[in-house]
C-alpha cells in the first residue's frame, strides 16, 4: 500500500469521494471542473485543490501521473 492509498483510508467518506472524483477527472483530462494550477519552476507538474487537500500530478503525452495527495499546510510542497 502506498502513501496515497494509506491517506485515503484514513479520510471521511465525503473527503475520500471528492478526492477520488478529482483523480478520475485528472485521468480523463477533464480539467474544467477542477481548480488546477501549474507549479512554478516545474515543467509539467500541476496541483489541484480539493478542499483542504492538494493533489500533485505530472502530465505525459498519453496519461497523467498522480504524484502526491497531501493535506494542505504551509509545507505541503
Amino acid at each position: 500500500m502506498n502513501k496515497n492509498e494509506k491517506l485515503l483510508r484514513k479520510l471521511s467518506k465525503e473527503n475520500r469521494d471528492r478526492i477520488i472524483l478529482a483523480v478520475s477527472l485528472i485521468h480523463t483530462n477533464d480539467f474544467q471542473m477542477l481548480d488546477f494550477k501549474k507549479l512554478s519552476g516545474k515543467k509539467d507538474i500541476y496541483r489541484i485543490r480539493v478542499g483542504k487537500f492538494r493533489i500533485k500530478f505530472r502530465t505525459h503525452k498519453t496519461y497523467n501521473e498522480i504524484l502526491e495527495i497531501a493535506r494542505r499546510s504551509d509545507t505541503t510542497y
